[in-house]
């Protein structure tokens, strides 16, 4: 196994800006970073639970997909389901619905890794809450093959997000790919640039801030060499899931060995193809050539942020 993905399952009904609904579809940020992994990477799986309705399809669906679902269990209950409200192309939020089961029940029931999965060149650890998603950091880093290891976040109205405040979990990661309105929301700070090399350093990690449709913000571990990675243009359908797709994208570039810039470019390829869909599952397979020639775009539009190029 190259990529494992953690974290949570969702169904979701979307509710798109101009009306558009979309109900019961396969979501959450274990599956969209893991679509977005297997882009790049033939052998991915999911370590997730499934909501005793869905368990049967939501596996199907995802074993048609090529990706692994052997680590995606059932839970008791519905799962975890979401009303995801887009207000605008760039300002939503997610609603548990009323049927849910709780967030923080489905960590407690996660349970360890499939045997199958413990050596896995890489794990990206997806949204889930605070306590799990550091849990699983040290854990996963104290195995001794050595994984590679990223995280992104969460901090939406029914997760106490806190608990991130105190940076040390860095320390157990390769790489931290929050968004920029995540960091600006937990940590405050006065310079994002600044806080992103500062902190990329100290810990040894790569640390990325998503921009949303400006792209992403990479700082190199050790060095806090930043760089620029804008967006590719897409024909934009629905914007869920782009933030795991790229974290997917990336991963999976660090675990083929490529540095920290070439796997943002990587991920930026992974969440172009996710916008251009209604669903994660409904995401095209590119073909070779065509996710190369995106990756080759994506490429060539890397540069030093303006403050580093006129230096």
């Amino acid at each position: 196994m190259d990529v494992v993905t953690i974290g949570w399952l969702t169904t979701d009904d979307i509710i798109l800006a101009d009306g558009t609904c979309s109900m019961a579809v396969q979501g959450g940020g274990a599956l969209y970073s893991a679509v977005g992994a297997h882009i790049w990477s033939e052998d991915v799986g999911i370590h997730s639970l499934a909501g005793k309705p869905y368990f049967t399809e939501t596996c199907r669906l995802v074993e048609e997909r090529g990706i692994d679902a052997s680590g995606i269990g059932q839970c008791e209950g519905n799962g975890l389901e979401l009303w995801l409200l887009h207000e605008s192309d760039i300002h939503k939020q997610q609603v548990p619905k009323l049927s849910s089961s709780q967030a923080l029940y489905l960590d407690e029931q996660r349970g360890p890794l499939p045997a199958s999965y413990t050596q896995a060149r890489a794990f990206h650890i997806a949204p889930q809450g605070p306590a799990s998603s550091i849990s699983n950091a040290k854990q996963l880093s104290s195995m001794a093959c050595r994984p590679i290891l990223t995280m992104d976040i969460l901090s939406d109205n029914f997760i106490e997000s806190s608990m991130y405040r105190d940076l040390d979990f860095l320390s157990h990661l390769t790489a931290f790919l929050p968004s920029q309105a995540e960091i600006e929301r937990i940590w405050q700070p006065t310079s994002l640039e600044f806080w992103l090399q500062e902190n990329a350093v100290l810990y040894k990690c790569h640390m990325v801030a998503k921009l949303g449709e400006r792209g992403s913000l990479v700082c190199e571990a050790s060095t806090g060499t930043l760089t620029h990675v804008p967006a590719l243009a897409a024909r934009v359908r629905d914007t869920t899931g782009a933030g795991d797709a790229y974290c997917g994208g990336f991963v999976a570039g660090l675990a083929a060995g490529r540095s920290a810039v070439s796997s943002a470019a990587m991920g930026t390829v992974s969440s172009s193809y996710v916008v251009e869909a209604c669903g994660a599952l409904a995401t095209k397979q590119p073909t070779t050539d065509e996710k190369l020639a995106r990756l080759q775009l994506a490429e060539a539009a890397i540069r030093l942020p303006p403050s580093h190029n006129s230096q």
